[in-house]
């Protein structure tokens, strides 16, 4: 049986290839195999690889709320990665700051995780 990782993996690894009528040829072979019902996960496991992907080639920026290019462009000088695509993400729970991911190495400088640092500390677990 194969399984819906393995199908999002090959399914990227041949669109990189840019392999022709990759959409028709795909659907022919999930109709074939009866793999329809995997389709979902597929789609699942296909954005993870290409968020893993994204984070390769360029910098992930998290921040609480929507910053203009050039707070972003800050973020990447500070980090010296100004070369570098860059996404943003809202993440709320952020509160203010930023975390940044690049080469497989969080940038955390977000309000959350000094609040988090504050709060073991006055707990003593620090």
């Amino acid at each position: 049986m194969i399984k819906s990782k393995q199908l999002a993996r090959a399914l990227f690894e041949l669109a990189e290839d840019k392999t022709a009528g990759l959409e028709n040829k795909f659907l022919d072979f999930v109709k074939s195999r009866n793999l329809a019902s995997q389709m979902p996960s597929v789609l699942y496991h296909l954005e993870k690889i290409m968020e893993r992907e994204q984070e390769k080639k360029g910098i992930e920026i998290e921040v609480a709320h929507e910053i203009k290019p050039a707070i972003a462009h800050h973020i990447k000088t500070f980090l010296n990665a100004d070369n570098l695509p860059e996404t943003v993400k809202i993440k709320k729970e952020l509160v203010g700051g930023f975390r940044a991911k690049w080469g497989g190495v969080i940038y955390d400088a977000s309000i959350l995780s000094g609040l988090q640092k504050l709060q073991k500390a006055i707990s003593g677990e620090i």
